[in-house]
Parts: C-alpha cells; structure tokens; sequence
C-alpha cells in the first residue's frame, strides 16, 4: 500500500494532460463554410499570410507560458511555393509542489491553394517526448502518420475524402488566426487527433461582435464560440483576425501580448508558485478511512449520464424526484483465485489487442511479462504479481506526457496514467483482458482524478497499480473506461459536478 504522501504525487495529473491534448494537439479536415471547402482559405486571409503573434497563458491571473505562431513563405519542393505555419508553446506550472516545463514545438507547410502538405508536432517534458509527423499526398487522398514514442515508431494511413482540405490547427487552441469574419458564419470542422486516430465534430460560430477593453484601449472584436467534445471555448478576435482573448477549458486565459512582454513572462514565470492540483478536486463531506471500506455511498448533483457505468461493483440510481441527481454505491470485490481463467483468456478480444500507447505487442513488453510472471497461468495470479511489480518499479512522480507503456518502461516513473498503461500492456501482453478506468478517488479529504485498471478473469476486478492495490478500493468511483481517446470525456464533468458521502460502512 503506498502512503498517503505518495498517493497525491500523481492524482489529478491527468487532468492537465487531457487538457493538452484537448485544447491543442488537433488536426482537421473538410472545412465547411456555407459552399466554401478549400482547406486554410477560410483561416488564412491575405493579411495573415505573413504574422507574427505572441499570446501569454494564464492561470488565476497568473502568466504560466506562452504561445508563438508564425507564417511565412516557404519553398514545399523545386518550383513549388507555399507558407510555413511554425507554432511553439512553453508552460511552466507546479503540480504536487513539483515544477513541470513543458514544450510543444509545431510546424505545418501549406501549398500555394491553402492546401495542407506536411506537418510535425512534438511534445517534450524533459525525459519524455512523443513526436507526431504525417504528410499528404498530393491528391490530398492518403495522409501517412509516424508516431515516435522514445523511438519506437508506429506507422499508419488514413485515407481522406476526395476534395476535402486537411487543415493542422495550432497547438494551444484550435486556431491563433482567422481571416475576414462575419457575424453568424458557422464552421462545421471534423478534428483529427493523431493521438487516437480518430476524427470528431468541431463547431465554431462567430456569435457576435462587441466593444472590449483590451490593454487600456476600446476595441471592436469579433465572439467567436468553438465546441469540441461538448466543451465550449470563446475567443475575442480583432478586425484583422488576431486573437485579443481566449477563455479555455478549466479557467485557463490566453491573452495577445507583445513579444517584449511574453519575454518577461519568460524570464518570471518561475517565481510563480501555482499549484494546480488542488483546482481540479472536490471536496468530501467526511473523513473516509478508505483502506477499511467495504461498502460507500455517494450522491453527485450535475453528472451527465454516460458518466453513470454500472457494474456488479457500482451500482447507479436516480431519486425519480430530481433527475440531476444521481447515487453511485461501490462494494468491495471478492476474487476468487480458485475461479480464475487461465491464460490466454480469449473472451473481449478488443481489450488484448495493442494500441498505439499500450504497445502490449512489443518485444520488450512481451519479454518483461513472461519475466515476471514465469510458468504461472492462473490469470488473477498473474493479474496481482504484474500489479506488484509495476508499483514497486515504477517510481511515483507527476508526469506531464502522453501516457505511453514503452516510454513508461524506459523511464521507470510516472503517475496514475503511465502506471496504468504500462499495466494494461503488460497484461494484454499474456492474453488477459485490461481496460483503462478514469474517474474519482478519495485521499485526504478529497476526491481527485485518477486513472486505473479492470481486469478480465472470469469477471472484471479493478486493480490500482499506482497505488498497489490488488483490488481497487471502493472509493475509486468510474466514470469512463476505455483508451486514451475516450478518457478525454472526463473534461465533460470537471466544474460541473459536485458530491456528497451519503453512506458507509
């Protein structure tokens, strides 16, 4: 069991990662703009074909990092002219009193019809670096990824619908530019993530224009709204396209500033002791003796219903008196190792299957399980020495990447999010069913985000490799199950809810 000190070390870390990759890492395809679908055309005026713009990021008031994007011509190919789009971001934040600086570096080049032809981003946070590139062909038809995870590359083709453009949006928000707005257009985007492969709606609508105070001065700006995964995000943009203000997911402000200024920002932040953690948690009614528990009963007002997983372990209800509220009773498991199916377990196929993130199919991941586990072939066996051994080598530290099993087996630290991956691998790896899990958990008067695993061995048992735990106490509430793209989702219910402990024994 880790202690108390240890468990806050990585709880509510995720939340910072999944609003990385919410709020930036996002490529797009098929702009619609009324009959208009030419790619960066609708983004990208001729005044914004050449700019530089500086934009701080704040917490609280408090300037954390920056964002830099630029566009200038660039040469694609021997008489083939175009624009280069180069993005950096920096933050420097506190998390559980450790300081955590973290780069995104960005670069897309766009032929001369706007017409997206190659991009590279990369995400580093000092030993940790995930780097995405991909390129289209030049009937825009097939876009070839390459993803390098501590330089183990994953290859993939997506094939794109004929005549619609591909557009890379900025790394922070989905666009540090717009060209010639009107009140009342709606942009319909479908956003690719390179990290889940996957493409989803985005919708923006310029919803009106009103006069903001901006650095001491009356300017008329253009509101735009943009919804993505149900988040909303507004931005205040000035009559050349600039981006002047933009309020984000969970509080986070951007801000135009000078280039003099984010210099400042650059040079000071690190006297800026803001610790995030405690934002993104809630507050427990009681003191819980959470190791003891068999049995607790919690009521959430304001959780939308694909947040309500029900399970032999979790139990949903809802009072028929008030529909926005909702009681989730956990019960402690029982396993029984008598029961357990041996390996390979070839129910939920799905839940063996390697993932770009949980490389459950690497040679050095599959070398390890065997290690650990020897000739053993009772899979809740199996389950528990894998569990032991995660917790006790993988070093308990915040980590600000995207949760990766071989970098995690690299590295040897992380929080909740990397001890689950590199579990969830290790066990895919001998034939045992895993899911992810995101939801709550309890420690020292508080819930926080956390992430942990289930196991399939003739049922599902959650299992805590962050915390040691062979079975998953009953204060970890879930929310949602699944890999790195559906946990996303938990942005959904963060400021939104509030609980009570109604019961426990």
């Amino acid at each position: 069991m880790a202690s108390k000190v240890n468990l806050k070390k990585f709880l509510n870390v995720s939340i910072i990662i999944f609003w990385l990759i919410m709020m930036g890492i996002l490529f797009s395809k098929e702009i619609i703009l009324k009959s208009q679908n030419s790619a960066y055309y609708p983004f990208l005026s001729k005044d914004t074909l050449l700019s530089d713009q500086w934009l701080g990021i704040y917490f609280n008031e408090c300037p954390i990092g920056f964002v830099h994007t630029s566009i200038e011509p660039a040469m694609l190919e021997k008489n083939v002219s175009g624009f280069q789009i180069v993005n950096r971001t920096w933050m420097n934040f506190v998390l559980l009193k450790k300081r955590n600086r973290v780069w995104f570096n960005g670069q897309a080049l766009v032929d001369g019809a706007y017409r997206l032809r190659s991009f590279n981003f990369e995400l580093n946070s000092g030993m940790h670096s995930t780097q995405v590139k991909g390129e289209v062909d030049k009937e825009q038809r097939i876009m070839h990824l390459e993803i390098n995870s501590r330089g183990k590359i994953t290859r993939k083709k997506i094939v794109l619908p004929r005549k619609k453009g591909i557009v890379v949006a900025s790394i922070i928000s989905p666009f540090s530019f717009f060209g010639k707005l009107k009140v009342g257009a709606e942009y319909n985007i479908e956003v690719f993530n390179p990290f889940t492969l996957e493409f989803e709606p985005l919708a923006i609508k310029v919803a009106g224009k009103e006069k903001i105070v901006f650095q001491d001065e009356s300017v008329e700006a253009f509101i735009v709204k943009s919804n993505y995964r149900n988040i909303e995000q507004i931005s205040w943009v000035n009559l050349k396209g600039e981006i002047l203000r933009e309020e984000t997911l969970l509080g986070w402000v951007l801000l135009k500033e000078s280039a003099d200024r984010v210099s400042r920002i650059y040079r000071n932040v690190m006297q800026n002791d803001i610790e995030l953690t405690e934002h993104f948690s809630l507050a427990s009614n009681v003191i819980l003796p959470k190791e003891s528990l068999e049995y607790l009963k919690v009521k959430f007002t304001g959780i939308a219903e694909n947040f309500m997983l029900d399970s032999s372990r979790q139990r949903i209800s809802k009072p028929a008196e008030d529909g926005n509220v909702v009681t989730f009773e956990i019960l402690r498991e029982t396993p029984d190792t008598e029961k357990a199916l041996g390996i390979p377990i070839k129910d939920y196929p799905q839940y063996v299957e390697a993932s770009d993130f949980i490389q459950s199919d690497d040679a050095a991941i599959r070398t390890l399980a065997r290690k650990i586990v020897n000739k053993e072939k009772n899979s809740w066996v199996i389950a528990q020495n894998i569990n032991r051994w995660v917790y006790e080598n993988i070093r308990k530290t915040p980590v600000v990447s995207i949760p990766s099993a071989i970098d995690v087996l690299e590295t040897r630290e992380g929080d909740c999010n990397e001890h689950a991956a590199l579990y969830a691998a290790l066990t895919r790896a001998l034939g045992i069913p895993t899911k992810i899990n995101v939801g709550l958990t309890y420690n020292e008067g508080r819930f926080y985000y956390h992430a942990w695993c289930s196991v399939y061995v003739g049922e599902w048992i959650d299992i805590d490799p962050a915390f040691g735990q062979s079975v998953a106490d009953v204060t970890h509430i879930k929310f949602l199950e699944g890999d790195l793209n559906k946990q996303l989702e938990i942005a959904n219910v963060i400021g939104k809810i509030s609980l009570e402990v109604m019961d426990y024994k």
